[in-house]
């Protein structure tokens, strides 16, 4: 019989353990908070325990500072905090999903959407006055659901801002994820974490366990990985290989400058033929809504994608299309049809660019296929004091690979 802490008197009930570093005295628990049976995370840091010092109760100390400054969807929120005998507790919100070191076998445009939804994470984290740098960036704190929302996690090792390292201070991070500038106590910067989230995307596309990134490594110290994914198209691997360039300078800069990088990038070397690919399910998230949409029927270059039609409209259950919408509805749809397909599944991806080119809505989904063929919806709710006028763009993908781009004219509203 498992014997878990007591934690009633502070509200919480442990459920059962989800990890633990025993040297050094860390142990994570999912409990239910009594009150409202809530689930949470409960990550207890044991003072008695051999191995435990000083500087790992800090690390404690440090993921509360970072965390209650942050608010942001895909970042676990900071609930408690209490101390027992034992040691020192923290409480955060629990999210129901696997880290990437999981046994999952991710598609290489499931890996894409990853990277994009980490390089918003990352985005917002440098956004912050100073800068939230993470330091620990590695699958094993990446999570990600059956609904592929990405979750970052554990900030124990994150720093507020970039700024010189003593020489004396002892190396936080995850040998091979971490960028040569961490490991030899330089100036960090907004580029470190994007070398993490390279080397962990390398993992993820070459089957590479994190424990063994170690072997991607070439005696010049640099990441080898293109050999090993052939199928990935030559300019997302040069996109990958700037993310992990060993000198800082040499790397983009900062998330926004690689999410802009890589959001228009084919994944997949072409094919003549897309093949269908078992996945697991994923529902399409919101997509469009505009001022101004011309109705668009697209004949695409693979040949059992030769009745694609995008239709826009205020309603999914329309029949009629709307070439003409103004920014005051407040949701607009649009539909890809997909006929004469036969009953599979199909990876299907779905992106909004606004008037500068910038990212600003995607979507990703399983569909399956039935015999009387496929139909999907899209949709994104316009908001006038963000979304700026002029010729918007919007792409549609099947299995990995391009199908349609169509330009659309969103105009501000006129009576």
């Amino acid at each position: 019989m498992n014997s878990y802490p007591d934690f009633s008197n502070y509200g919480y009930q442990v459920v059962r353990e989800l990890g633990h570093n025993r040297a050094g005295g860390r142990v994570t628990y999912l409990a239910t908070e009594i009150n409202t049976n809530y689930s949470v995370v409960i990550k207890q840091f044991q003072f008695a325990r051999t191995g435990a010092n000083w500087s790992d109760y800090e690390a404690y100390e440090r993921e509360i500072q970072v965390l209650r400054g942050l608010d942001h969807p895909n970042i676990p929120r900071y609930l408690d905090s209490f101390q027992t005998s034992a040691g020192f507790c923290m409480v955060q919100e629990y999210k129901d999903a696997p880290s990437l070191a999981s046994t999952i076998q991710w598609k290489p445009q499931q890996i894409k959407q990853i990277a994009l939804a980490v390089l918003s994470i990352l985005k917002y984290l440098q956004s912050q006055i100073p800068p939230v740098i993470h330091r620990d960036l590695k699958p094993e704190n990446i999570l990600v659901d059956n609904q592929m929302n990405v979750f970052l996690v554990d900030f124990g090792f994150a720093r507020l801002g970039g700024g010189e390292v003593a020489v004396s201070s002892v190396i936080k991070g995850t040998l091979g994820f971490m960028p040569p500038e961490q490991m030899f106590n330089r100036q960090l910067s907004t580029a470190s974490d994007l070398y993490s989230l390279g080397a962990t995307l390398i993992c993820l596309l070459t089957g590479t366990a994190s424990t063994a990134v170690g072997t991607l490594v070439d005696d010049r110290g640099c990441i080898s990985f293109k050999q090993q994914v052939s199928q990935i198209s030559p300019a997302f691997s040069d996109w990958l290989q700037k993310m992990v360039a060993p000198n800082v300078k040499d790397r983009y800069t900062d998330a926004n400058e690689a999410l802009e990088a890589l959001v228009p990038l084919e994944l997949l070397r072409p094919n003549k033929t897309v093949k269908a690919v078992k996945a697991i399910p994923i529902p399409m998230v919101g997509l469009v809504s505009l001022s101004l949409v011309a109705l668009a029927l697209f004949r695409v270059q693979f040949s059992k994608f030769n009745h694609l039609k995008v239709t826009v409209t205020l309603d999914p259950a329309s029949v009629s299309s709307k070439e003409q919408i103004s920014i005051n509805n407040e949701r607009v749809y649009f539909g890809v049809n997909l006929s004469d397909l036969p009953p599979q599944h199909y990876e299907s991806a779905c992106q909004l660019f606004d008037a500068n080119g910038t990212l600003v809505a995607m979507g990703q989904s399983t569909l399956n296929a039935a015999s009387d063929g496929l139909k999907a919806w899209c949709w994104y709710d316009f908001n006038q004091a963000v979304d700026p006028p002029g010729n918007w763009t919007f792409k549609f993908f099947m299995d990995g690979q391009k199908v349609v781009q169509r330009k659309l004219l969103v105009q501000e509203n006129r009576k």
